[in-house]
Order: structure tokens, then C-alpha cells, then sequence
């Protein structure tokens, strides 16, 4: 095909240099469109134009051009000049720096003082193309990056999308109109555009907003050098928004003369340009489900993770059974939440956690709730008579080192989900709307993977507001309600703690489903968390639980006081005894501001 193309170019160009010298030039045989010719209607250039462009390609590929230009004009290389005596139909507007040849950079002119005297040079870009090898431009390469169109069919919801993209590129619309494309993820938002792309018969490449120059003058010509780029390719581009900037987007897409898509998360400003928006949604669970082969569980999977389609596809391509696939949508997930909380790794079991049967019988409710939902909400069909509220909401309420963030370990590790401990007081600002804007951003990370979030010390946004006193009390009414509703229309679990029960609202305990109070351990109960917080291996001399028991001390401070021990003992070379356990809690106690009473250690000698 290459060949085809030179053969034209050549043709053009012994007629061009034909009429600097009066020599009789072939005509050329083909009648199939050339790169030449493409480039000719692509830029709108006229017989002239198109003379001076082949003028200045002969330059690169005729050896007898520089003799023939010097014996015609006087010097031995193409000038405007030479062009305007001895081409047909000369017009001095070919010259100027708004029409095709300078505008798109074809050509460029040598400064020598005098425009038609100047050098005339051939983009390298233009004339590769015109011998038919076709490349992207140097100067945009580390710029713009090409997106492959995905060789299967888009998931119903998102192949609407691009359905309706591609009917304003249609005869009907106008492709030049900016489309904006938002929700869903970067991904996600770049496989509809190649498929619109694909279907107009173009490439896609993609520009990261970050590349954008601030300088106006660069920003200016970067647009032209894409415009130039898309005529010869052809492509669209896909202008990937970043968290600022969007000013220079909106002053770089309005500048463009091609066809060009905008990915953002959320909604841009308006610009000044008119943009048509197209939301991508979210895929529903049918077809998340349709996407995960029935041999990989793909109901659990739906009803677990919401996860892009080319992550799902993804996983499935890796697993090779149920664990392997939920394990790969954990992965996934668990990206966009690890810069926002802290993740822990459930290693708990039911076994570790020391509570009355009550509290254990509504933990493994919560389990139930949990791992059921999709049978009880879609196939039982009571998602589409509750509509709200369907999120498995949680309050854990006790003192310090009651077993709350245990507790929720063990749920994790029973759900096979990520933990992930949400500090309140880290997410609360003094700023109106920030608190919201924090918690949104944690909310729809955990969406794709339907994570544990554990919201710590909710007493620092929970608190007595039926009395509403000042803006401040009412405004933080409204930070607790979007908390809450959030948490209801989650579709993972959620899980606040406190330590101050009494002082939560009722109204908000009435839209927790689940409340599990973990009481202060007795003596039975603080024996039993002494005999499995030991390890056997342990060497011990003489270490009685029930005795250990009467410290009266919370299961987390019975852990310090052992772990303490045991360094004492080991420091020592010396079995584990009552005496390094009276020690550490001796330290324990200070850090508590407590002494140690003679009927806690009775019976210790």
C-alpha cells in the first residue's frame, strides 16, 4: 500500500517540478485515492496549495530538485516565491499563517527576512504520511496514548451509552460537539469511547488533563498539532480530566476542530462551549452476574462486589474457582480504599471472642444478613418492596478493650471481606460540607468491594441533638444523617463503635438495624480470655486463670498485661509466672490511673 502512495507523490511531484522547467511530466496511473489526496481534502487545500506542499516534498525525494528550483528561481530550494511564478492558479491567501498550509503545520517557512524568499520545509510527520508510513507524531508521543477498543460486546447499560454518543456522531448530529462522559471508572469510561470511536470509524487516543500546558500559547498549539493529528489518523481524543485544571481543559477542548470526548468522575463546570453529558452507570447485579461464569459463584460474586466490567472480566480470566475470583475482587477493591483507611487483616475467629450467647447469636445474624442479602433481596424480591434501607447497618457499644474491633475482626474473617477502620475524628471537619465529602469518598471506594467498615469512636459525630441550640448542633444533624444514610444504602457492612451508648440519639439508634452491647467481663468471662490469650507454647510456672481472673480489667488490657509478662519472663530466661504477671500489671494499672488492690492479687504468692 505504502508503494502505491510513494508512486502518486512521485507522479505529483515530476508534474510540480515540470512546470519550473518546461519538461513534460507522466500522468499518473492510479485512480484509487493517495495519501496525497487524503491529505488534500482533509485540510481543505486548493490546487495551488497542494502544489506547494508537493513542491516542498520533492526537496526530500527528488535528487534534481535543489539544481531545478536554483535554474527557475534563483535559488536551490523551493520558495513561496518559486510557487507564485510558475504554479497554476498562484493566491497570495496560500501564504498567510490562518490558512491550511501554516496552520496545520504542513509546512513551515526559513526566516529570512522576506516570506516568499524563505526555505519552504515539509512537516517530516506530513511526508512519511504522504509515502505511506503512517505514525504518531513525536512531539505527542509520552503525551496521548492509544486506547484499544475492547473486542466483545460492552455490558448492556454501558453499550447504551455509547449507542447514544454515536448517534450524535451520526448524519443527524455533529461530531464536533464535545461529549462529556462521567461515573463509572476511568476504565470503564474509555472502552465506551473507543467503542463510539470505533463505530465512527476512528482511533481513540487519550490525553491525561495533567499534560495539559498552563502556558496559553502551548496550550494553543498542542490543539492544533492534535488537530492536525486526528485529520491524518483519523482519531478522536478522549481528554481524561484530573482533579483541577478544568479551565485549561475547558479553553483546550473549545479550541479543537475534531472529534473530542471528556472522562471525568463527577459532573464538569459548565464551559463555554456547549458539551452534551452522558452518565455511565453503575452495572446492576444481573448484569455484574452475567458477567462472572456460573462456575465461579457469580451470584455471591454479584451480590459481594461491584466491580467495573473489565475487572470482572479480569478475574474471571485469572480464577479458576470461587476463592480465586473472590480473592481477585478483593484486590481490586481494596486499591481504592487503602489510602482512606486502615485495613487489618481479620485473623480472629469465633473461638478468640469472649461474649455472652446473646451478643454471639446477633453477631452470626449479621453474618446472615450479610451473606443472604442476594437471595433474600433479589431473588426473594424484597429489594423492590423496601427500596430503602437495605444496607446491614451496625452499633457496637462497650467500654475500651471490650472486644468491639475484635468482634468485628471475626465478622470480616467469617464474610471473607476486608477490614477496614475508619477513624470519625479523622473524617470530621470544621468545614461545612467537608465531613460529607470525606465520608463520600469512603463510601464509594468501599462500594466496588462491599467491604467491613469499621467507623471508630462514632462519639465523635454522634451526641444528644434533639435539642438543636445553634447552626452548629444543626449542621451536625445533617453530617449524622448522611452518615446514616449512606450507611443504609451501603451494600456492605458498616459497623460504628462507641463508648458512650447513653449519649447516641434514639432517633439514630432506631436507623441502626443491629445494636450489640459489649459488656465489662466478669470473672468467668476474664478467666476464659486469660486461658486463650496464653499461647501453649508458652513456658509457664504456676499461672492460675481463675486467680489472673481477679484483675479487674477489660479484654484488651488483659492482653497488654500477658504480652507485657511474657517480655519480662523472656528478658528474665525464666518461665512465665504470677509474679511477671503481677508486674505488668502493675504497669498496666498506671497507664489506667488505677492501683492495684490487695484482693485483685490475693492468693497470687
Amino acid at each position: 500500500m505504502s508503494g502505491m502512495h510513494r508512486e502518486a507523490l512521485v507522479a505529483a511531484v515530476d508534474r510540480v517540478l515540470g512546470r519550473l522547467d518546461g519538461s513534460e511530466a507522466l500522468p499518473s496511473g492510479s485512480s484509487s485515492p493517495s495519501a496525497l489526496d487524503v491529505v488534500c481534502a482533509a485540510f481543505g487545500l486548493t490546487g495551488f496549495e497542494r502544489d506547494v506542499l508537493v513542491l516542498a516534498a520533492a526537496m526530500e525525494i527528488e535528487p534534481s530538485a535543489a539544481d531545478r528550483c536554483a535554474k527557475a528561481g534563483g535559488v536551490p530550494y523551493p520558495t513561496f516565491g518559486l510557487a507564485l511564478s510558475t504554479q497554476d492558479a498562484p493566491h497570495w491567501s496560500a501564504l498567510t499563517p490562518v490558512a491550511p498550509l501554516r496552520r496545520w503545520r504542513l509546512i513551515s517557512v526559513d526566516d529570512q527576512g522576506v516570506l516568499t524568499g524563505g526555505r519552504l520545509r515539509i512537516d517530516e510527520r506530513v511526508l512519511h504520511f504522504l509515502l505511506g508510513v503512517p505514525y504518531l507524531a513525536t512531539a505527542l508521543q509520552g503525551l496521548v496514548t492509544r486506547v484499544a477498543a475492547w473486542d466483545g460486546p460492552l455490558p448492556p447499560a454501558h453499550a447504551r451509552v455509547a449507542a447514544a454518543v454515536a448517534d450524535g456522531w451520526g448524519p443527524a448530529g455533529d461530531p464536533l460537539v464535545p461529549v462529556e462522559l462521567t461515573g463509572a471508572d476511568r476504565q470503564t469510561r474509555a472502552e465506551i469511547a473507543a467503542a463510539v470511536a470505533r463505530q465512527a470509524g476512528l482511533t481513540l487516543h487519550a490525553l491525561p488533563g495533567a499534560h495539559l500546558p498552563e502556558d496559553p500559547v502551548e496550550l494553543q498549539a498542542l490543539g492544533r498539532l492534535w488537530e492536525r493529528e486526528a485529520l491524518l489518523l483519523p482519531a478522536a481524543l478522549l481528554v481524561e480530566a484530573d482533579g483541577d485544571g478544568h479551565a485549561r481543559l475547558d479553553t483546550f477542548v473549545n479550541g479543537l476542530g475534531v472529534p473530542v470526548l471528556i472522562s471525568s468522575d463527577d459532573p464538569l463546570p459548565a464551559g463555554r462551549r456547549h458539551r452534551v453529558a452522558h452518565p455511565v452507570p453503575t452495572l446492576s447485579a444481573d448484569e455484574q452476574r452475567a458477567l462472572w461464569t456460573d462456575t465461579l459463584g457469580g451470584r455471591d460474586l454479584a451480590a459481594q462486589f461491584s466491580l467495573p466490567a473489565h475487572v470482572i472480566r479480569d478475574a474471571a480470566l485469572r480464577a479458576d474457582s470461587p476463592e480465586a475470583a473472590w480473592a481477585a475482587g478483593l484486590a481490586s477493591a481494596r486499591m481504592a480504599l487503602d489510602t482512606l483507611g486502615r485495613r487489618i487483616e481479620p485473623g480472629a475467629r469465633w473461638d478468640d471472642l469472649v461474649l455472652p450467647a446473646a451478643q454471639r447469636d446477633t453477631l452470626r445474624e449479621i453474618v446472615a444478613h450479610v451473606r443472604r442479602r442476594g437471595i433474600v433481596y433479589e431473588e426473594w424480591g424484597f429489594a423492590g418492596v423496601l427500596r430503602r434501607g437495605l444496607g446491614v447497618t451496625a452499633l457496637f457499644a462497650g467500654g475500651s478493650g471490650t472486644g468491639k474491633t475484635l468482634a468485628a475482626e471475626c465478622l470480616a474473617a467469617e464474610l471473607g471481606l476486608d477490614l477496614f477502620v475508619i477513624d470519625l475524628s479523622q473524617v470530621i471537619s470544621k468545614y461545612i460540607g467537608e465531613t460529607e465529602e470525606n465520608l463520600r469518598r469512603v463510601f464509594d471506594a468501599a462500594e466496588r468491594g462491599g467491604a467491613l467498615l469499621l467507623f471508630d469512636e462514632a462519639d465523635a459525630l454522634f451526641g444528644k441533638r434533639s435539642e438543636i441550640k445553634d447552626s452548629h448542633d444543626r449542621y451536625a444533624n445533617i453530617e449524622v444523617s448522611y452518615l446514616l444514610m449512606r450507611m443504609e444504602a451501603y451494600r456492605g457492612l458498616a459497623i460504628l463503635t462507641t463508648n458512650m451508648k447513653k449519649a447516641l440519639d434514639t432517633a439514630f439508634l432506631r436507623r441502626i438495624r443491629f445494636v450489640v452491647d459489649f459488656p465489662f467481663p466478669g470473672p468467668a468471662e476474664r478467666a476464659d480470655i486469660w486461658r486463650r490469650i496464653i499461647p501453649s507454647s508458652v513456658p509457664s510456672d504456676g499461672l492460675d486463670p481463675d486467680r489472673l481472673a481477679q484483675l479487674t480489667v477489660a479484654g484488651g488490657s488483659i492482653r497488654n498485661v500477658a504480652l507485657s509478662a511474657a517480655f519480662l519472663a523472656a528478658d528474665e530466661g525464666a518461665s512465665l509466672g504470677m509474679r511477671h504477671v503481677r508486674a505488668a500489671a502493675r504497669t498496666e494499672y498506671q497507664k489506667l490511673d488505677r492501683s492495684l488492690t490487695p484482693a485483685e492479687v490475693a492468693g497470687w504468692e
